[in-house]
């Protein structure tokens, strides 16, 4: 797509949503439009590092019922947006591996989203922890955590395993859902993955919000195209 016709498609999506606001003149409809104005506006400075939203397996449990969550989340271009085809089991958890397409020295090596699988309470926070090696866990005081959007209440975790990995762990209490940042360098290079890792996870969102996004971020492909899907 060349810069002159993404302009265009930006201008004419921006345009449309005004048309459509003065037309209707209702207050539901000029909220949602503003907020995918917004959103067009946040996703385009995000393109610059980040590629589309990672695909969500449904595992069921023994009863049936989908373990997942309706989850928006975009990786660093060279981290593939679709999930490794075998996904972890572990303590109280599913746990799915995203990869990277090429070397870099900023780019997470893996990402990962676990979701609880839980069958009694505080298990899925232990599971999640026991299996990134979290011996001395690092979490991080209020003041220095990554701001995520909708209030989603967090711990965040920042630390070396024994294999000398960089972990970016953020675990959402109430909704009992990890994203995982693993990198082969240690900490000189913390201040890159960190930046790495927050433009990410603003990006993240549960439930209806993630539904949401993900409606506005179709509507955005509509008029701009995008890449190649990873």
């Amino acid at each position: 797509m060349t810069a002159q016709s993404s302009i265009l498609k930006k201008t004419s999506l921006t345009f449309c949503l005004c048309i459509l606001i003065l037309g209707c003149g209702t207050a539901e409809y000029e909220e949602q439009a503003n907020q995918t104005i917004n959103f067009v506006a946040e996703a385009d400075e995000a393109d610059k590092l980040l590629g589309y939203p990672v695909e969500i397996p449904a595992p069921k449990d023994g009863n049936g019922t989908v373990i997942t969550k309706p989850t928006f989340l975009r990786l660093p271009r060279e981290n593939y947006s679709r999930p490794y085809p075998d996904f972890v089991r572990g303590k109280g958890m599913v746990m799915f591996k995203y990869g990277k397409q090429k070397g870099s020295t900023v780019v997470p090596r893996d990402v990962f989203l676990a979701f609880s699988d839980e069958t009694e309470g505080g298990v899925f926070a232990e599971g999640v922890l026991e299996h990134f090696e979290a011996k001395a866990q690092k979490k991080k005081d209020d003041d220095k955590k990554i701001k995520i959007k909708d209030d989603l209440k967090t711990d965040q975790y920042y630390f070396t395993n024994s294999s000398s990995e960089t972990i970016h762990l953020f675990l959402a209490i109430d909704e009992k859902v990890a994203v995982i940042f693993k990198y082969d360098l240690d900490k000189p290079q913390g201040t890159k993955q960190e930046k790495v890792s927050e433009r990410s996870m603003r990006t993240f969102r549960l439930n209806g919000f993630a539904d949401g996004t993900k409606a506005q971020w179709d509507l955005k492909q509509q008029y701009e195209g995008g890449d190649k899907k990873p």
